[in-house]
């Protein structure tokens, strides 16, 4: 059907519906097709390599530990998760059959999650670049490509590398996001395209609930907003009824795409209600509430994140956050310097966005970027104000899809103006004044700073990548509980699974909940606390400083198990000799083997704030093991009914102190 508004060529990048077939092309111009192809493949063989190296500067914790066991039960048969407990994101449909692959050919390593992070984000950017480019050719394509390489080419050290290449999350929801997005644009207005949008999206939807935030709001926004702006313009410029019926055929397309829509919405309620049905895995709610009173400060924090996103936060700052398990130092001036130059890519942003925002109502506004920026806001207004952008600038990696998103707007929006339009104006020589040198001026002009910031850009991706790998966090631990024949316990979230992981389950812990030690239901799977399967004999305990430490067993039911360790039949026990030696550190508690539960100190010693009347240092260890004469996982199993109906010696204990609720 020939497309009659004016300018909506520009809906598939540029390509006009109607338009004669492309000439056979010439075979210089093949070769540098091909030449261009096995450029951008260098390219991202390249990259993978470098955010491979970016990645390993962060260690390994127990979220992407958890990543790995489901992927490996995946592997395995396990297809729909049965008995899991996943996370609010399932990743079922994305990145977990990738790190099944992964697991299959490299192992159920620690370092496989690193290789799993290094290919998302170099997909990422893949597609990104691929999508800025649209039908263009030659430099303009060129111009596109390598505007949004320079600005999702280095992400900051810390914040940034967790939250776009580390972090198993919502970057990697960006990939099919932006590749529903590059199939409008290539494939044009064809009566199948929603179809495959409506597949795409419920492909997506079904992994990532974001989805609907990012692209499925959006797509209905934008499709509504191009219907009644056609709608408008034609009935008041074309002519009354007559033109607002031309109009309303006109944008067919862009009815069945909000229809697509809502067909991909059904396609992953469908999907879960099937995984439900055949006993799949069970998700966590989206832990989402409002907090308007802090607004203003969550504000800073998320304006923070994107520039550690974008490799633009030059404060010397250091995250508490993230100072466990490795000391975070402040960034030298060199890095400041690497910073304050990457301003330029998120200036190149925003006018990106801004251009798109000047055109967006336009009859011939480019749809993928309007898609684009209406996902932008939306991320952005729905975290903002929420309590998930409240603690860190590391839960930036709720909003870690604006980072591509915006890249690609630059390259669409801008890319060709750098080649082509009158970014800068130079005044030639009176004796240059044909059209072509001046056309050449204004490229060389243009692009000589241009190239040089890249390089700079570069230079400092591959300067963060030459440093050293972070150690595993957890090795000596693991090591000591491996040497004393601990083999199966329980623990915090943040040690339990990430030292099962290490040690191939030759040491392995189950994460439970702090206060009653019940299974921890977050990335977690049933069977791992079935005492008829398994035999759990210790407890590791965390007291390092920082924000994981609350996620470590602790409080009265530690007393608790301790106290039924001691009664019949379990008190004349005896307890291993090797269990009973002095600590390194002579001033922390020497255990004399008398009662149950032992106490192992598993290495390292810090000294703590003192305690209110003590006049010594304070000496606490790093991780400690207690080791109990029962199954762990029978006795943890009747602490709730202990605490709802406590006994009087347990409530002598508390001395008036509240019981936690199990």
């Amino acid at each position: 059907m020939p497309n009659t508004a004016p300018g909506t060529e520009a809906l598939a990048g540029g390509v006009k519906e109607d338009a004669a077939p492309a000439a056979k092309a010439h075979p210089a111009a093949r070769w540098w097709r091909w030449a261009g192809v096995g450029v951008f493949l260098l390219v991202i063989v390249v990259l993978f390599d470098a955010y491979l190296h970016l990645s390993k500067t962060y260690p390994e914790n127990s979220d992407e530990a958890n990543i790995l066991l489901m992927a490996n039960d995946m592997l395995h048969g396990n297809v729909l998760l049965h008995n899991w407990s996943v996370s609010d994101v399932p990743f079922i449909t994305t990145e977990l059959p990738q790190i099944a692959l992964l697991v299959w050919m490299f192992g159920l390593h620690l370092n496989t999650a690193h290789i799993a992070a290094a290919v998302t984000y170099t997909l990422v950017v893949a597609i990104a670049m691929l999508l800025a480019k649209g039908k263009a050719h030659g430099w303009a394509a060129v111009a596109r490509m390598g505007l949004v390489l320079g600005i999702m080419l280095a992400p900051q050290p810390g914040v940034g590398i967790f939250v776009v290449i580390f972090s198993v999350g919502h970057i990697g929801t960006a990939l099919p996001v932006m590749l529903t997005w590059l199939a409008i644009d290539r494939l044009g207005r064809k009566w199948y395209v929603p179809l495959i949008v409506a597949v795409l999206l419920g492909w997506a939807l079904t992994a990532d609930p974001l989805v609907l935030v990012v692209a499925i709001f959006p797509l209905l926004a934008v499709c509504l907003v191009r219907v009644v702006s056609a709608l408008v313009i034609g009935a008041v410029r074309d002519g009354g009824m007559r033109g607002l019926r031309a109009a309303a055929l006109d944008r067919w397309f862009e009815v069945w795409l909000a229809a697509a829509a809502g067909i991909g919405y059904a396609i992953a309620w469908g999907a879960g209600q099937f995984i439900s049905s055949h006993n799949g895995y069970q998700q966590q709610p989206v832990p989402y509430q409002f907090n308007w009173p802090q607004l203003f400060m969550q504000s800073r924090i998320v304006v923070h994140g994107l520039l550690e996103m974008f490799g633009a936060y030059f404060v010397p700052w250091v995250d508490t956050y993230i100072q466990w398990p490795i000391t975070q130092t402040a960034p030298s001036g060199l890095d400041q310097a690497i910073a304050l130059t990457h301003l330029v890519g998120v200036i190149f942003a925003l006018w990106g966005a801004c251009a798109i925002v000047r055109r967006f109502f336009f009859r011939d506004a480019d749809i993928v970027s309007q898609l684009l920026l209406a996902g932008i806001v939306a991320n952005i207004a729905a975290y903002v104000p929420s309590t998930l952008a409240h603690h860190t600038a590391l839960n930036v990696r709720e909003i870690a899809p604006v980072l591509p998103f915006a890249a690609v707007l630059a390259g669409r929006m801008i890319g060709d103006r750098l080649v082509r339009g009158p970014v800068w104006t130079v005044k030639l020589p009176g004796a240059v004044r044909d059209e072509a040198a001046r056309r050449k001026l204004r490229l060389r002009v243009v692009a000589i700073p241009l190239v040089l910031l890249f390089g700079w850009y570069s230079y400092g991706l591959f300067r963060q990548a030459d440093t050293p790998a972070a150690p595993e966090p957890l090795t000596q631990v693991a090591a000591f509980l491996e040497a004393n024949h601990l083999s199966y316990g329980l623990g915090g979230y943040w040690e339990a699974s990430v030292i099962t992981v290490e040690t191939g389950g030759a040491v392995t812990i189950r994460a439970v909940t702090p206060a009653c030690l019940q299974p921890y239901q977050w990335e977690s799977k049933s069977d791992w606390y079935d005492p008829t399967q398994h035999d759990a004999n210790f407890i590791l305990l965390s007291n390092v400083n920082g924000y994981f430490t609350k996620f470590a067993a602790n409080g009265p039911s530690l007393y608790v198990l301790g106290v039924w360790a001691n009664q019949p039949p379990y008190r004349n026990k005896p307890i291993p000799a090797s269990y009973i030696s002095r600590p390194a550190n002579k001033a922390l508690p020497f255990y004399d083997g008398k009662a149950w539960p032992a106490r192992l100190y598993t290495g390292g010693f810090f000294l703590a704030a003192p305690t209110p009347g003590s006049t010594g240092p304070n000496w606490q260890a790093a991780y400690t093991a207690r080791v109990y004469p029962y199954n762990l996982l029978e006795q943890t199993a009747k602490l709730p009914a202990t605490m709802s109906s406590p006994p009087h010696w347990l409530l002598k204990y508390m001395d008036g102190q509240p019981l936690p609720a199990c």
